[in-house]
């Protein structure tokens, strides 16, 4: 019986992976969703040079997955196959979808050359020799190299199968081939290696070498049959170059050549110099991350065989209008990797796509609700013009009313020859809140949630199927303090076994399903896919495994200062307050001494389980033949917060309400890897997507494009974002600044270069007059009244402040 890889290895501790220096050894540990062998055989019994295999979690031999040998440097004297730069380059390449293996090869004096050599391309050999067992496609190996590994790197790749430079044993008969190189800071031609001044710059000195004992002039036949350069050809394996420009070790003319070689001869090549970086760098570090750069360039030339095979099989939409896949996901708040919200938060999925394109971290909603922000992102109109604050009632009353000849998002591209297609949860109630407009929206739509009625008997009547399953035995808030805390029932939370869910799923893993089977069709039209995730939106609740990676993990609460609400308005404090007698923050952190803790866990736990939902249909895209054609973009309804401010779900003009995360990728646009600071909005989605796809204007829209910042995500624009809560309330969030003004003229005013969390309010502070004034510019002067309606007769925020002043009860958790 064949071993898969993951056989051989021993339980090891999930670790979170922090840009640490070259130096530094690293983690003993595998970071989640990474699986580590070490110190395999590939050479000869008595040879101790040994490998180490990285590997997706759980991966086994049935699933073919491309490999990537991994060359360490040390001036071909010393190095090792464990240290940060290769640790760095493995794991990440395992999260990708990767079998890589990091080497150590023949490095004493009198033996390296082409000693060294052959190890390397052994490694390769072996990886074809026992590509069943790993679980290896054959036809699908890459290398990479720093330093003296990526001297070694491009020989490997440019001497494929070379008489005299190739090893006989112990693998003869196996091809050392290899398809695409990555070379860091590597010598490329020992003849003109120079020194460098202290900041890198080539000084037209040559520079003499360690590999051989003879110098250039006594054997100048050997250094040019060892330097990379004279073996390019129009068959070499496309190549990605990285150089740092003050590197003093391999003067980066070295780099420079090789790229001009490489394009003379037709070769695919990309030279990336590194502004201010060094020499002997890991891909990430605290000044840069080019691991999206390296896993993009091998997913085009190691995975694009896949594409190929089933482009031949199922001919892909002709039409020059690129297609979309529309991800939403429900209250996602910055709770990912790539956008460090959480420092315990396991998005592998999202991390690795957001690697892909252009990441907007500083987006926002217009409102945080679900109805309100989903129908202003799909109208592209915001709630203060269209009056579209809350009810889903009076939006279907006032649609007419409010759109005119404007179009709903999905409507516009169906109109305009796009086949549309949605599942989930896009609009607020699911495909559509507009029931007799749903088949101008979409030509088709995905399966609804059916849940059993024991199911729903645990979420005390909450409403909304696609929301549950709620936990095994009941929501904790209702079930602890009885009938009074009923509307509490979404504050719930924990791990579901199968059994718990309808027919042994959660909607989001139909959904994912679904989305799959789309993009697996042939179409003969260009499409717009909509795939609307419901988690991490409460109850808290998830497969069990998604529990289990946090189960070890030192998981801590939002921080709140003591006086956390003392500088806050009454409008601001009846916000807080939510929705349960006493104020849901108290019911929270008096349900028990661990429930706080076990929410956070729980929504972390949704999180990672939506990532993985996600991955589902990334990985169905990139095995499609849509995939070089189609634009992506993932963007939430609104945040969430977790007790941040002592409130809880989302509803208010706080920043954990009305951030969230936003990334697009548009081939041919976007750059990998790449995030923009630039406060924008999810109105700007709509006229993105319209110049993206070259479909005509809208009749209005409140937002703008976003092209000109995916071209350049350093750019900058003057607008800031709007937000609204209810009729009257406002937040306007620019780069650095986020100013409200509640309608009883109340305001508080952050600046989050020194006050990220929003703990100091300094609306009062006479030294930021001015920044009140640039603010309140952008504020309405006359915003619409709710839909519906003809004056303003308050709500429940007015009636709790009435209540609080005639009574003198506000609650002292809040003062």
């Amino acid at each position: 019986m064949k071993r898969t890889p993951s056989a051989y290895l021993a339980p090891l501790l999930l670790l979170l992976l922090s840009p640490l220096s070259l130096a530094k050894d690293p983690p003993a540990e595998a970071p989640p969703g990474v699986e580590i062998q070490r110190d395999l055989s590939f050479l000869s019994p008595d040879r101790e040079e040994k490998l180490d295999l990285y590997q997706p979690e759980n991966h086994t031999a049935d699933e073919r997955l491309p490999a990537v040998v991994i060359i360490h440097g040390g001036g071909w004297t010393s190095g090792d196959k464990n240290r940060m730069r290769e640790y760095v380059t493995g794991t990440s390449l395992a999260k990708a979808g990767y079998l890589a293996i990091s080497i150590n090869y023949e490095t004493r004096a009198g033996k390296r050359w082409p000693n060294n050599l052959h190890d390397c391309k052994n490694a390769v050999r072996w990886l074809r020799k026992n590509a069943d067992t790993l679980g290896v496609d054959s036809e699908r190996i890459g290398v990479i190299g720093g330093s003296a590994g990526g001297h070694l790197a491009l020989m490997v790749a440019y001497t494929v199968d070379h008489p005299k430079l190739s090893p006989t044993t112990p693998y003869p008969g196996i091809s050392d081939k290899v398809s695409a190189c990555v070379d860091m800071y590597g010598i490329t031609n020992l003849l003109t290696r120079q020194y460098t001044d202290k900041d890198g710059t080539p000084n037209g000195k040559l520079k003499g070498h360690r590999l051989f004992k003879e110098e250039r002039e006594e054997a100048p036949a050997k250094w040019r049959n060892a330097s990379p350069v004279n073996y390019i050809n129009a068959q070499t394996p496309p190549t990605l170059i990285f150089h740092g420009t003050e590197d003093a070790t391999v003067d980066r003319d070295q780099s420079k050549e090789l790229h001009a070689l490489l394009q003379k001869a037709g070769v695919d090549s990309t030279l990336r110099m590194i502004e201010g970086a060094d020499h002997a760098w890991p891909l990430q570090t605290k000044d840069f991350d080019l691991r999206g750069e390296m896993v993009a360039f091998f997913d085009k030339h190691l995975k694009k065989a896949s594409v190929e095979k089933a482009t031949s099989l199922r001919p892909a939409n002709n039409s020059k209008k690129p297609n979309v896949l529309f991800i939403s996901v429900d209250d996602l708040n910055d709770w990912e990797g790539a956008l460090n919200g959480h420092p315990r938060a396991l998005t592998p999925h999202m991390d690795r796509l957001f690697q892909q394109g252009t990441l907007f971290t500083n987006a926002h909603c217009s409102q945080a609700v679900c109805t309100a922000s989903r129908n202003s992102l799909l109208s592209g109109l915001h709630p203060s013009n269209s009056g579209w604050y809350s009810s889903t009632t009076s939006m279907r009353k006032s649609y007419e009313k409010v759109m005119g000849n404007h179009k709903m998002l999905p409507q516009h591209f169906r109109d305009n020859g796009y086949h549309t297609m949605a599942v989930g949860k896009v609009f607020h109630q699911g495909t559509s809140d507009y029931k007799e407009r749903t088949k101008d929206f979409w030509d088709e739509t995905g399966p609804k949630y059916k849940v059993p009625k024991e199911l729903l008997e645990r979420g005390d009547g909450y409403g909304g199927k696609h929301f549950y399953p709620f936990p095994a035995q009941g929501s904790q808030i209702s079930r602890h303090y009885g009938k009074k805390y009923e509307d509490g029932n979404s504050l719930a939370c924990g791990p579901l076994d199968r059994d718990d869910m309808p027919e042994g799923k959660m909607l989001d893993e139909i959904i994912a399903e679904w989305a799959v089977e789309q993009l697996e069709k042939e179409q003969d039209e260009p499409f717009f896919l909509a795939v609307g995730f419901v988690r991490p939106h409460a109850p808290f609740t998830a497969p069990r495994e998604f529990f289990k990676p946090y189960e070890n993990l030192k998981i801590k609460v939002p921080h709140i200062p003591a006086d956390e609400m003392s500088d806050i308005p009454l409008m601001g404090k009846s916000i807080a307050h939510g929705r349960l007698p006493g104020g849901d923050h108290q019911a929270v952190i008096n349900l028990s001494d661990t429930y706080w803790k076990e929410m956070v866990t729980s929504y972390l736990a949704c999180v990672s389980f939506v990532d993985a939902q996600i991955g589902k249909v990334i990985e169905a895209l990139e095995a499609s033949p849509h995939r070089e054609n189609t634009i992506i973009v993932l963007w939430s309804d609104h945040g969430q917060h977790l007790g941040e401010k002592k409130h809880w779900r989302k509803q208010s003009l706080w920043e954990e309400s009305t951030r969230v995360p936003l990334f697009f990728k548009a081939p041919g646009t976007t750059t990998p890897a790449t995030k923009s600071p630039q406060v924008v909005s999810l109105l700007d989605i709509y006229p993105t997507l319209v110049e993206l796809c070259d479909l005509p204007q809208a009749p209005k829209l409140d937002g703008e494009s976003l092209l000109p910042l995916l071209k350049d995500p350093s750019a900058t624009r003057e607008t800031p974002v709007l937000q609204s809560w209810y009729y009257g309330n406002y937040a306007v969030r620019s780069n650095d600044w986020r100013y409200i003004q509640y309608r009883d003229g109340s305001e508080e005013l952050y600046d989050h270069r020194k006050d990220p969390g929003e703990h100091h309010n300094l609306a009062q502070d006479s030294r930021y007059t001015h920044i009140i004034a640039e603010h309140q510019k952008w504020i309405p002067k006359n915003g619409a009244l709710p839909a519906g309606s003809d004056s303003w007769k308050g709500d429940k925020l007015d009636r709790r402040i009435e209540e609080w002043k005639e009574n003198d009860s506000l609650p002292d958790w809040l003062k």
